[in-house]
């Protein structure tokens, strides 16, 4: 499988001092910063449908500027799917996964079909992906991985973040790796920092992370290879 890594350009890339930006992989984007992470973390305990709600509406708050930023909304739109998406987030039936901030903006807000919502999330998706302060691979054919079943039924409390958050895990190497994606950059991340911090809490350490984006019908098939949603 090949990985296309989008590689930032000067007009949509955080105005950081490169002198002053800390070495690659120790970067913290501001969807990490607002990361909660309870101080003790029992093992094996499903994770907080509360605090992963709270996640996702970070996310999606933190989409939507990033957009704006890069010019793909306007103030005003940014403020009026910002609004409309933190309701759907709350309206989200107990047990089901959450709406992701891209296919809604897409599907929901702007009402794209087909290859159309294919193509639109996908430039959106680039666009974030040169905002991001870190680098992300972009795998168009993720969904040829295989389905970890059995890491997901021994750690049912990472399944769960995984199917909430439609961060589905594409790569696992028991305690050592693991590598998660989504059509959002933001929500990959946040996803693979809880799962990370459920894999510390079980094994005492955590493991190499690498997160990936993939195009909206490779997550939609992979979400339902894995979760059945």
């Amino acid at each position: 499988m090949s990985a296309v890594v989008e590689t930032p350009s000067s007009a949509e890339t955080h105005p950081t001092d490169p002198a002053t930006q800390k070495p690659q992989g120790t970067e913290t984007s501001p969807v990490e910063e607002k990361l909660e992470v309870p101080a003790k973390r029992e093992v094996g305990k499903m994770p907080h449908a509360e605090l992963l709600k709270r996640q996702m509406s970070h996310c999606g708050e933190y989409t939507y500027q990033a957009l704006n930023k890069v010019g793909k909304l306007s103030p005003e739109d940014t403020s009026k799917i910002t609004q409309k998406y933190l309701k759907a987030v709350n309206a989200t039936a107990k047990g089901e996964p959450f709406p992701d901030a891209l296919e809604y903006l897409v599907v929901t807000g702007w009402q794209k079909k087909d290859i159309e919502s294919r193509d639109v999330t996908l430039e959106l998706t680039r666009a974030l992906l040169r905002y991001s302060k870190t680098k992300i691979a972009h795998l168009a054919f993720a969904h040829q991985n295989e389905t970890p079943i059995e890491f997901y039924n021994d750690y049912p409390q990472i399944s769960e973040i995984c199917r909430l958050l439609s961060a589905p895990i594409i790569q696992i190497s028991e305690k050592d790796f693991l590598t998660v994606t989504s059509i959002n950059p933001f929500t990959a991340t946040a996803a693979a920092r809880l799962i990370s911090n459920e894999m510390e809490a079980e094994f005492g350490r955590k493991p190499f992370q690498f997160i990936t984006t993939t195009d909206l019908n490779a997550w939609k098939y992979t979400r339902e290879r894995h979760f059945g949603t």
